[in-house]
């Protein structure tokens, strides 16, 4: 795991787990870029991921916790958490009544799910490739080249359609299975 994933950096921080072979299972320091790299707060993690969802809790210092900085960390934490192999989902909770932590939640992307006894449960989810686009596009251009050849445009569109899919299933699965994320 190494140089090349941690720390995190952030425009005010670096991020990084106390032991890098302990990923999961130690929580992460958040500690400031500046020259005293003074510590903010930590990030913690379930131990393990179950049905490619991870849970995280945010755990600031007292002076820190309104300070805005919640935002900034959540986004940058949830989208190095979507590079590890089989994350497909990143959740959290907060108390309702935490207007700040409910703020930068909201920022960072994540979307509340529910509601329970004053507590809301928050989760972001992988995007999906940018790419997918293109290849269904390419996979119709396919299929309507299919169509004119046979010179049949319903079985053409068809055609594409599927080929479109299969193309956009196949490269998303390729980009997901990349061999360069941590395992």
């Amino acid at each position: 795991m190494s140089d090349k994933f941690f720390p995190i950096e952030t425009k005010h921080f670096f991020i990084k787990p106390q032991k890098e072979e302990m990923v999961w299972g130690d929580p992460w320091e958040i500690r400031f870029k500046n020259g005293d790299q003074n510590s903010v707060g930590k990030i913690g993690f379930e131990d393990t991921i179950f049905h490619g969802e991870v849970a995280i809790s945010l755990d600031l210092d007292a002076p820190y916790e309104k300070s805005g900085y919640n935002e900034e960390i959540l986004f940058s934490v949830s989208r190095a958490v979507f590079r590890f192999r089989n994350v497909n989902e990143v959740s959290t909770s907060c108390r309702h009544e935490d207007d700040y932590k409910v703020k930068g939640l909201e920022k960072a992307g994540f979307v509340r799910r529910e509601t329970k006894d004053g507590v809301d449960y928050y989760s972001i989810k992988k995007q999906k490739s940018g790419w997918t686009g293109l290849y269904i596009i390419l996979g119709m251009c396919a299929g309507f080249m299919v169509g004119i050849l046979i010179s049949n445009l319903w079985i053409g569109t068809i055609a594409s359609v599927l080929i479109g899919a299969i193309m956009g299933i196949i490269m998303d699965k390729r980009v997901d299975t990349d061999k360069n994320r941590p395992a």
